[in-house]
């Protein structure tokens, strides 16, 4: 009897798998991209109003031109992704928003404020990060696709998390410090782990999730339980195709307002009960830490369970949870408990982000993944990128987010039933007969 064990070619990697490596890199990508802009540059909103003499309606016209430039550039970015690869995006992205920040230290009008935000730090963080971290995580994962992008979107918790700290950094060096100082740790981290990214498991001899190619063995992509990879055009013909990227694009016009505006939102909240706007600062601080730790807790968990149970109607419930914690900041009571409840709800809704992105390559593959992203993110942009003007401008008028609220639950509303409703593409042969996938 031979003593030596026969290999199967489907046998898992005895080592830790490459690809969750590049779930790491990802994950402290985005933390740093998380850390220092879409969560915590809402603590920067208030400071920068009051030197530059602004309302809160003119820096989010800024972001949303930033959307806009970003949205117009997603389907080029994208195409770029795909042709230059994920590690090279990373780098891009991480210096272009990095300079960002140090030159945004050094503006003293609003035109320059715009010509930083957009062209610079807005631009940097939707050319890399998320851009092209989600397209190598699509590339290195099938089964376990819905988890990996969960873990990497822990990310956004670990980056929300530094609100006190970044809360204490402006209140102690001043607004400006803190940017230059955000801008040169952004390009030294971003360039120094990048490198670590590759660009595929074929690349290394595996298949996804970590299957060891055996060169013996002619196994085609189906065998090892591959999607089939739909192309371009073909994956825009179908209906899935543009009711996820609606789904997705009622929950990102929410979003974008929450993000920008959830500090000013909760000082608006706390005051309430006339606390000071130095006490509300702090304390809201402490809660979009909550809600970033929550995100961060759930974001696996929710994952875990689309990869299980249906990715549709998970993130559909999670958006019902979104609406309902707007609800809690009507009364405008200035209660902790009600704020920690919003903070906790809201969590739970933002944890089910990457399902979408999850959904996208179990719908159409890893092929074009990255330029379907990129389309996606066009129209995507396009109805968020609003959100924080409106938003802004209601508080600049009535003093309140009141009549901001409202419209955000009736979105949410309607993002859970176009992700309830969802169903999954059939792929056609040559010979128009459906293909399983």
């Amino acid at each position: 009897m031979n003593s030596d064990i026969e290999k199967k070619p489907n046998s898992p990697n005895p080592r830790i798998y490459y690809g969750w490596w590049i779930v790491l890199v990802s994950l402290l990508g985005i933390t740093v991209k998380i850390g220092a802009f879409n969560r915590n540059f809402t603590i920067y909103v208030i400071p920068i109003r009051k030197e530059l003499g602004i309302g809160v309606s003119s820096i989010a016209f800024a972001d949303m031109l930033g959307r806009l430039t970003a949205g117009i550039a997603a389907p080029i970015i994208g195409y770029l992704v795909d042709k230059f690869g994920y590690r090279n995006m990373l780098v891009f992205g991480g210096i272009t928003s990095g300079l960002g920040f140090i030159f945004l230290a050094a503006v003293h009008s609003y035109f320059m404020f715009c010509l930083v935000l957009v062209g610079l730090i807005s631009f940097g963080v939707r050319a890399g990060y998320h851009t092209a971290a989600i397209p190598a995580i699509n590339a290195w994962f099938r089964k376990h696709r819905g988890l990996a992008m969960s873990i990497i979107s822990t990310g956004n918790g670990f980056g929300g998390a530094f609100a006190p700290l970044v809360a204490w950094m402006v209140l102690t060096w001043g607004w400006r410090r803190s940017s230059f100082i955000t801008g040169i740790f952004v390009i030294v981290f971003m360039t120094s782990t990048s490198w670590l990214v590759k660009q595929s498991p074929e690349s290394m001899g595996l298949k996804p999730d970590g299957i060891i190619e055996d060169p013996n063995i002619n196994l085609s992509d189906s065998d090892y339980g591959e999607e089939e990879d739909f192309g371009i055009s073909e994956a825009m013909h179908t209906v899935a195709y543009w009711q996820l990227m609606i789904a997705t694009g009622l929950r990102n016009t929410v979003t974008s307002g929450i993000n920008l505006l959830m500090a000013p939102m909760m000082i608006w909240f706390l005051q309430g009960t006339d606390r000071s706007e130095t006490e509300s600062l702090i304390i809201a601080s402490f809660f979009m830490m909550v809600f970033s730790v929550g995100s961060m807790a759930l974001n696996p968990m929710i994952g875990w369970v689309g990869d299980r149970w249906r990715k549709e109607k998970v993130s559909a419930l999670c958006m019902l949870l979104g609406g309902a914690s707007m609800l809690v900041l009507l009364d405008r009571s200035g209660a902790l408990w009600q704020l920690g409840l919003f903070a906790v709800m809201l969590a739970l809704s933002d944890a089910a982000n990457p399902l979408a992105w999850a959904m996208l390559g179990d719908y159409f593959g890893r092929k074009n993944f990255a330029t379907l992203q990129g389309w996606h993110h066009l129209p995507n942009q396009l109805m968020s990128m609003s959100t924080p003007v409106w938003m802004g401008y209601i508080f600049d008028k009535t003093d309140s987010y009141y009549w901001s609220l409202i419209p955000c639950i009736i979105i949410y509303i309607c993002a859970a039933g176009s992700y309830w409703t969802l169903r999954r593409p059939i792929k056609l042969s040559p010979s128009n007969t459906p293909i399983r996938n």
